[in-house]
């Protein structure tokens, strides 16, 4: 059994994660963790510290976030939380297929070539994703706008008389104006 599940305090009862998806995460990286969150009703997504000392308690006397130092008290680095599309928390196959592919995407040892490696590959790597990601926000705001366009067009005419075909027109529903 993945012992990468700590309980803590659990404060809103959130269940145990399934033993497939532990594995799965063990599987992947055994320094993988999850973890309840103090503060909110979600899972963070944490790491074991490995080649850091971590934030010793003089440093984090005036810490007052919780997770941060259910972190600490642990050992672990926190990555994330945990995102589910809906308010439930629901376990799926292909949640976590995504879950590991976004995690091999942001690995910053794969990417420059571990603790001793090219620092400039990573930010190429980041820089190169948002680039991506704001190429697809512009298709999506093109889109919609093209969208926009062509309806109003189409409304301009419906309201000036120069367009009087309905879509029912073609289907056999249109109105029939009696013969006199």
């Amino acid at each position: 059994m993945a012992a990468n599940w700590i309980e803590d305090r659990n404060r809103f009862k959130l269940p145990k994660p399934p033993a497939w998806v532990l594995q799965r995460l063990f599987d992947f990286d055994h320094m993988l963790v999850i973890a309840p969150s103090r503060l909110k009703r979600e899972y963070l997504l944490c790491r074991r510290r490995q080649h850091s000392a971590g934030l010793g308690d003089v440093a984090m006397l005036d810490n007052k976030h919780p997770d941060t130092n259910m972190c600490i008290t642990n050992a672990m680095v926190p990555i994330a939380p945990l995102k589910f599309g809906t308010s439930a928390i629901i376990w799926t196959e292909n949640g976590v297929t995504d879950l590991l592919n976004t995690l091999r995407r942001r690995d910053t040892w794969e990417l420059s070539g571990g603790p001793q490696g090219n620092a400039d590959a990573i930010v190429d790597a980041i820089e190169a994703d948002e680039a991506r990601q704001q190429a697809a926000i512009n298709a999506e705001n093109r889109d919609n706008m093209r969208q926009r366009a062509k309806a109003a067009w189409q409304s301009l005419l419906a309201r000036t008389g120069l367009r009087n075909k309905r879509a029912s027109d073609y289907h056999g529903v249109a109105r029939v104006k009696p013969t006199p």
